[in-house]
């Protein structure tokens, strides 16, 4: 696996669904409402584009470790419902 998860992935190892870890990353600011990568994310480089399973688009995947520090950090953790 690379370096860069996917919110399914992240919520994987959270014991989430990407839905709950999509939620968490907008009330932190990283997603906007529309649910794109907000510019905090990028400022802190935690988000980036990588090729879909499928290989026909791209998808956003986050920096797994500095985004689950970030979780983390901030008192997220992910635990949003």
């Amino acid at each position: 696996m690379s370096d860069y998860w996917t919110m399914k992935e992240i919520g994987e190892k959270l014991g989430l669904t990407s839905h709950q870890v999509g939620k968490t990353l907008k009330e932190l600011g990283l997603r906007t409402p529309e649910g794109k990568p907000s510019q905090k994310a990028f400022r802190r480089r935690l988000v980036a584009q990588r090729w879909a399973q499928d290989g026909a688009h791209y998808l956003w995947a986050w920096d797994a470790e500095k985004t689950l520090r970030f979780l983390a950090d901030e008192g997220g953790k992910g635990n949003s419902s």
